[in-house]
């Protein structure tokens, strides 16, 4: 994707690299923000469209797909239109998807509208983060990263906290309208604030590897909800042809000039590993950050705002951990706490599962706490383990691999959770039971969901620092390592 006819010089700076940062920076935190903003209305939307629960975990699964298909293209994007006009251009798609979702009368509009945030959140995170790294001091540059990663960290947590406190006072709609109005603002400060601070020219964009990853991912996500509503025949059909469609995807890269996404990073072994790790992982957090909104709502009859305060001291507790956790990593390794982490991560959880029998919120609250502020010790330092094994060429690559796959994890682990707990469910109140206990033993079997992928998680970080011979180093450990690189493997938490 690199330029071959430069078009454009960047003009002189037109406003200080401070304010571009947090222009970026506010955008990266509305990006991520969105990702959970409406999690806690689930219920009431189901409600009013009529739709059941393996549907209606479409409005983040299918969120965060389209989110993954946009990160590379992002990338193109970039270099190829002023920056200030692509930054309106994509902050206004979001304004008017945000619209579209508050007049939506049905839920296909209101997923359309959705769809169209969505856009605008895989291309503003990596556009963010390219502004910061081209305007931002050399000596000032891990505190400007660590700035972007606070962001995009905080946006989740604190989305949860919102959305619940507007629901006490108003419909979800008014969610789509809040979220349109903060848009709009940071679009027009954008308009005033940024000027084209690269090389402009014509990197190629290659359609037809976005046409392919864009059916292998909704083919491989499609299918895995759809297995969860019965029809096993379509979730099958479905996957394969995913599957099919990801083989020709991972073909082409390798075979053309310009790939959407460059897979060298994954000719690493410990790559590969690090990145399975971090899926892993955030696997957890938007797996429960689905299950338990939609679970106290139904089976408790929790008011919005309880149930995001159930989720939000432990996530908002992990930013704090997050530095402790990668200055621990820098000092001594992963050895011991990444599996360390998954090991609380599936005990914890396990609890959590068996305190949604009980009728106390504050033990649930409670319980969820270490569970999630085990993710610190398994997500960032997996990511760090990852991007630390490569070399100068390939860390850049690696970066948009990792982005990619959070979106990804994110897809995953919302459409799994959601299918379980809704499926479970359904099972148990054909079976008879009442339909808190039918809710109950859905909402364990999503917790068991986590809990088999945190053994899987520790499985594979044992093995992945057994293969490790410090005597040996490979070779890509010893290379120079490039900006972004040695950004995430220390200053980016701070």
């Amino acid at each position: 994707m690199d330029s071959s006819i430069h078009a454009h010089t960047p003009p002189k700076p037109k406003s200080s690299p401070g304010w571009m940062i947090t222009i970026a920076a506010a955008a990266a935190f509305l990006a991520t923000f969105n990702e959970t903003f409406l999690n806690v209305a689930f219920a009431p939307i189901m409600a009013d469209f009529g739709v059941d629960v393996n549907t209606v975990q479409w409005l983040t699964t299918g969120y965060l797909l389209v989110a993954a298909i946009f990160v590379p293209v992002a990338n193109v994007l970039y270099r190829r239109f002023p920056t200030k006009a692509l930054f309106i251009s994509v902050t206004g798609i979001m304004v008017v998807g945000s619209i579209i979702g508050a007049l939506a009368p049905n839920f296909a509009t209101l997923l359309g509208g959705r769809l169209l945030q969505a856009i605008g959140t895989g291309l503003l995170t990596p556009i963010g983060m390219n502004i910061t790294l081209a305007v931002s001091p050399r000596h000032k540059l891990g505190m400007s990263m660590g700035i972007m990663a606070a962001m995009t960290t905080l946006g989740p947590s604190l989305a949860i906290v919102l959305s619940g406190a507007l629901l006490t006072i108003a419909p979800w709609k008014t969610l789509m309208w809040v979220f349109a109005a903060l848009v709009l603002i940071v679009l027009i400060a954008g308009a005033f604030v940024l000027y084209t601070v690269v090389e402009l020219g014509r990197p190629v964009l290659d359609i037809a590897s976005f046409i392919l990853v864009v059916v292998a991912l909704i083919g491989i996500l499609y299918g895995v909800s759809a297995a969860f509503g019965g029809n096993i025949v379509i979730s099958g059909g479905a996957i394969i042809v995913g599957l099919l469609f990801l083989w020709a995807f991972i073909r082409r890269q390798n075979r053309i000039a310009n790939p959407l996404i460059d897979l060298t990073p994954f000719k690493t072994a410990a790559f590969n590993r690090g990145v399975a790790m971090t899926m892993l992982g955030l696997l957890l957090v938007f797996a429960m950050n689905v299950a338990i909104p939609l679970f106290l709502q139904a089976a408790r009859g929790t008011a919005p705002l309880s149930a995001s305060l159930t989720l939000a001291p432990g996530i908002l507790l992990t930013v704090v951990l997050g530095p402790i956790a990668g200055r621990w990593f820098d000092r001594f390794g992963g050895r011991f706490s990444i599996p360390l982490g998954f090991a609380v991560m599936a005990i914890f959880v396990g609890l959590v599962g068996l305190a949604a029998g009980q009728t106390s919120l504050v033990l649930f609250g409670a319980l969820y706490v270490p569970a999630v502020l085990a993710t610190a010790f398994v997500i960032g330092p997996s990511q760090t383990f990852a991007l630390s094994h490569l070399d100068e060429r390939s860390s850049p690559h690696g970066v948009t691999v990792i982005s990619t796959s959070f979106q990804i994890a994110g897809g995953v682990g919302t459409s799994l959770a959601a299918g379980i707990y809704g499926m479970v469910s359904q099972m148990q109140l054909d079976a008879g039971q009442t339909e808190v206990d039918s809710l109950i033993t859905g909402f364990r079997a999503a917790a068991i969901l986590v809990i088999l992928t945190s053994v899987i998680g520790i499985i594979i970080a044992i093995r992945t620092y057994a293969a490790r011979k410090p005597q040996a180093q490979p070779a890509e450990t010893s290379a120079p390592q490039s900006a972004i690189a040695g950004i995430m493997k220390t200053d980016v938490y701070t």
